[in-house]
């Protein structure tokens, strides 16, 4: 199933009204989504597996043996350009009268969960920073789709997980339409099932450097925590002493139990 059929049934299941956006010479958005009067530019992406990796993996399960598909959280280059390819889309319909414009992701397959943690980081620029005692995200510790493209206002992320398919809803604090969307009634659907990096840094859930802060850091300070200026803003901001900011691995282990 393709990406636009996915996204097709999510969103008619949700509730939203779903228009298809005829194909036409230039590259476009997939859809036009409506719900009590707003309107959103949709582009819809599903992220698989790659075949050669499902092919090994496939091979050490019939072997008996353990499969360990590795992945490791934080920004994804190839997520990037999935990314980039989406916006390029939407702004391509602009000229269709829009409030909104929104890229969703779907992960199946392999590690589905990894691969929403990873667009979510790649989307974010996010990092895990903790300080020995206390953990938190750490929101556009790096550059990030968001921070760099104000006119992508949000991202749908999901995966599928026994059969359904599980949601966020996750805005962009540096979109132009970050407060019109927060409040408006496009959200109801998910229930609560939204990231507002904002709101969690104002109940101190989360971390957000300045936006004045260099995201462009050399090999020794993106290494030694000490020399790290974003650490050190951070730690200057939040009072929190000493940071280290952590990207976890995160493999997928699988077996095949005969019977």
């Amino acid at each position: 199933m393709v990406s636009d059929e996915i996204a097709h049934k999510m969103l008619i299941k949700l509730g939203y009204v779903v228009e298809k956006i005829p194909e036409s010479e230039k590259e476009e958005a997939d859809f036009l989504v409506k719900y009590q009067g707003s309107t959103a530019l949709l582009e819809a992406k599903l992220k698989k597996d790659d075949p050669s990796i499902v092919k090994k993996r496939e091979a050490s399960l019939s072997a008996g043996k353990v499969s360990v598909v590795e992945a490791k959280l934080g920004i994804n280059s190839n997520l990037s350009k999935i990314i980039d390819k989406a916006n390029s889309q939407l702004l391509s319909s602009s000229d269709k009268p829009h409030d909104f414009k929104i890229v969703s992701f779907i992960a199946s397959g392999i590690n589905e969960k990894t691969k929403t943690d990873q667009f979510k980081d790649t989307i974010y620029g996010s990092t895990l920073v903790s300080n020995g005692n206390n953990t938190k995200t750490c929101y556009f510790f790096r550059d990030s789709a968001f921070y760099k493209r104000n006119n992508i206002d949000a991202a749908i992320v999901g995966y599928v997980f026994n059969n359904e398919i599980i949601l966020e809803l996750c805005l962009n604090p540096y979109s132009l339409n970050y407060n019109s969307l927060k409040e408006s009634v496009f959200l109801e659907p998910f229930k609560g099932a939204v990231i507002d990096p904002l709101k969690l840094e104002n109940k101190g859930l989360a971390y957000i450097p300045d936006h004045n802060i260099d995201r462009k850091l050399n090999e020794f300070q993106k290494n030694i925590p000490s020399h790290n200026p974003i650490l050190i803003h951070l730690q200057e901001k939040y009072k929190t002493g000493f940071l280290i900011n952590i990207d976890w691995d995160s493999p997928e282990l699988a077996i095949r139990i005969k019977t």
